[in-house]
């Protein structure tokens, strides 16, 4: 008897396995980054197609086999391609940001480790991105800035810098927080761009 697992999760990206199945790369609250199976995914009678496609929020079921995760049943939180964002300039920035971010956990996260703090860190921003769609494009990057952050921040890749208001590393995403994030977005990205130079990934 197989134990099924349940956890939130993330897709970060997909790609083909089989006829008609994907291998999932998920990055879950519970069991961390793991690699995933889903069988016939890509038919059209799957019913859980369209809870699985790259940066879905979702519910998902795993039983663990010999390489691979297997997907069980998943339910869909969020699905980025199904939301409501009318302004099909900003649905490209936002889609790009959520892009850049999946890429990012995908470069820096090692493996099964589970590390709901930071887990909690990108749904938070994945569902402020889907429930604000009058953000400007001011804001947008400032947005992009603050997640890259305080991802780096999480994963010990950035330390505390006095300069840096405490709001912006654990404050709830706001406009007023993004607007404080606007005024120290060139200290913001200065420390980004140490960090990702220095991890060498």
């Amino acid at each position: 008897m197989h134990n099924i697992h349940t956890t939130a999760g993330f897709v970060i990206n997909s790609r083909p396995y089989g006829d008609a199945g994907n291998i999932l790369n998920i990055f879950t609250r519970d069991l961390g980054l793991i690699s995933v199976i889903a069988q016939g995914i890509r038919l059209e009678k799957s019913k859980l197609r369209y809870y699985t496609q790259e940066y879905s929020l979702g519910k998902y079921s795993f039983v663990r086999g010999k390489e691979y995760w297997r997907l069980t049943s998943a339910n869909s939180i969020l699905n980025f391609h199904l939301n409501n964002i009318e302004d099909k300039k900003i649905h490209k920035l936002t889609h790009e940001i959520i892009a850049r971010v999946a890429l990012l956990l995908r470069r820096f996260l090692q493996g099964e480790e589970p590390q709901p703090e930071l887990f909690d860190c990108v749904e938070s921003f994945i569902l402020y991105v889907q429930s604000n769609f009058d953000l400007d494009i001011h804001h947008i990057s400032s947005l992009e800035s603050l997640i890259v952050y305080r991802i780096l921040s999480l994963l010990g890749y950035i330390g505390n810098d006095i300069e840096i208001d405490i709001t912006i590393k654990q404050g709830p995403i706001s406009i007023s927080l993004l607007d404080l994030v606007t005024m120290k977005r060139k200290m913001i990205n200065q420390h980004i761009n140490k960090a990702l130079q220095e991890s060498h990934l």
